[in-house]
């Protein structure tokens, strides 16, 4: 594979993404508040996406696929983050069907985030 190359099949989360995040703050639990509220807010985020398609409002959509595809980068969920900027691309080039399609995996790859998360991160055996 090429150096700075996407990954064909990314990692659900990085964890070493969250580790580095502890290691900046000292703390894990700034990043584990993170981790949290990114949870917290993964429902709005994927209904925003949602509302935004079916309104056709392309400068709404874009805005909630950035919104996520940053808080997911930031919290190194990588595939969730190749998703996202697969609905960007799509409704930047105002392929609101291809965008509409994307939804379905969006919405079950974070959830899939989630559960990786509370259970690798956020409650660890």
């Amino acid at each position: 594979m090429l150096p700075n190359a996407p990954h064909p099949n990314p990692p659900l989360v990085d964890l070493t993404v969250l580790a580095h995040l502890e290691q900046q703050f000292n703390d894990a639990g700034p990043a584990r508040a993170f981790a949290r509220d990114y949870i917290a807010g993964f429902g709005d985020r994927c209904l925003r996406l949602t509302r935004s398609v079916a309104d056709q409002d392309l400068p709404a959509a874009l805005e909630a696929a950035l919104s996520l595809r940053n808080s997911s980068l930031m919290l190194g969920a990588e595939r969730l983050v190749a998703l996202t900027a697969a609905f960007e691309a799509a409704i930047s080039s105002a392929d609101l069907d291809a965008a509409r399609r994307a939804l379905p995996g969006i919405e079950r790859c974070g959830l899939d985030t989630i559960r990786e998360l509370e259970t690798r991160y956020l409650d660890p055996a």
